[in-house]
């Protein structure tokens, strides 16, 4: 269950919120003669001092402290952290809308994603007059960037020029310090529309590693909205259940969230997927009698939520085991390599016991 409210600000977090603000202000002031496709990119460098900074900015407004990588104490904090100092290639492999297809082939997963039709590097290649009847248009480097198309709602030329206005030129990766979004090429890609989009509804489960332990049901969506309305939590385990988070809905039974039909496919593919990452969440969307898997994310919600007490905070930090990292790690370069991916992300390689880690970068 996440904190209602933030912890009031310790001094030392109010002077780094502060510093952090001041530069931002002072950034966004002058970019405003800046061309607007180099806006963002401006403000953020001339914000943030380095990665950890970035990292830790976030955090501080829901810790209501200074994040200390090296001795974190809450869940977001750890993993978090982990972007700076065990940095994984395949966090950006699996996060890219366009490269999961082909780790899912790589992996063969039971469950695979709606059809990719194509991807473009420049915007200007993709010709409206030949898209396929239905088809899903989405930005492969972010979050929430998409438009449907299909009856009733085709993509004019004036609505494609809105869409790139919109959201071409931001950087995902630059809005909450998520850095493996930063290793991912930003692509338009089309990939099949599962219509009527309304009637879709979506089970996702979250992985330490290999092992699903919490599953989250999703529902609502709506040609006009890019996100559906999140549904209920439910711990795969009775220890667990102190960490399910509240939920406006009722939460699900297993075998709604489950069905048994595409059960144990969802529940090889989660594991799949999850053997080479820390922390996973794999979404998967029911369409009618089938299963497809959505998405994959490696920081859900940006790992900016936290829960109510330090017990809660202990039971799921307690299920990374930063022992396996190396493993980790090793098995997902291998995965990189085999599909032409680098193994060396841009982002992290902080040394474990850089003392900024515990500072905010200070």
């Amino acid at each position: 269950m996440p904190a209602s409210t933030s912890p009031p600000m310790t001094e030392d977090c109010r002077d780094f919120v502060a510093g952090v603000e001041k530069r931002a202000q002072d950034a966004t002031r002058r970019a405003r003669f800046l061309p607007r496709k180099e806006r963002q990119a401006f403000i953020y460098d001339n914000t943030f001092r380095n990665d950890i900074e970035a990292v830790a900015y976030p955090l501080a407004h829901v810790l209501g402290r200074v994040p200390d990588f090296a001795n974190p104490t809450a869940y977001c904090e750890k993993m978090r952290g982990l972007y700076l100092t065990h940095p994984n290639p395949l966090m950006a492999l699996a996060a890219d809308k366009v490269d999961m297809h082909r780790l899912c082939d790589h992996l063969d997963t039971p469950i695979r994603p709606p059809k990719l039709y194509a991807a473009y590097d420049d915007p200007s290649a993709l010709d409206l007059t030949t898209l396929p009847e239905t088809a899903m248009l989405k930005v492969s480097d972010g979050c929430n960037m998409n438009i449907l198309h299909g009856p009733g709602l085709p993509i004019t030329p004036f609505a494609y020029r809105f869409f790139l206005w919109k959201y071409w030129h931001i950087e995902h990766w630059r809005r909450h310090g998520e850095l493996h979004y930063r290793d991912i090429p930003r692509r338009i890609m089309l990939e099949e529309a599962l219509l009527p989009i309304e009637s879709l509804t979506e089970t996702c489960f979250f992985c330490a590693f290999e092992t699903p332990y919490m599953l989250l049901t999703k529902h609502g969506y709506a040609p006009t909205k890019s996100y559906a309305t999140m549904g209920g939590y439910l711990a795969l385990e009775e220890r667990l259940k102190p960490i399910e988070r509240a939920s406006k809905t009722k939460k699900p039974t297993f075998e709604e969230a489950c069905p048994a039909q595409h059960r144990d496919a969802m529940f090889e593919t989660a594991r799949l997927i999850g053997a080479h990452l820390p922390s996973s969440r794999v979404d998967f969307m029911f369409h009618g009698d089938h299963c497809y898997l959505g998405e994959i994310t490696v920081s859900s919600a940006a790992y900016v939520m936290t829960h109510e007490t330090q017990e809660q905070e202990d039971l799921r930090s307690n299920l990374i085991d930063v022992s396996r990292l190396p493993d980790c790690l090793a098995s997902a370069r291998k995965i990189a390599a085999a599909l032409d991916w680098p193994t060396e992300p841009s982002f992290g390689h902080y040394a474990p016991d850089d003392p900024r880690l515990a500072t905010g970068g200070q």
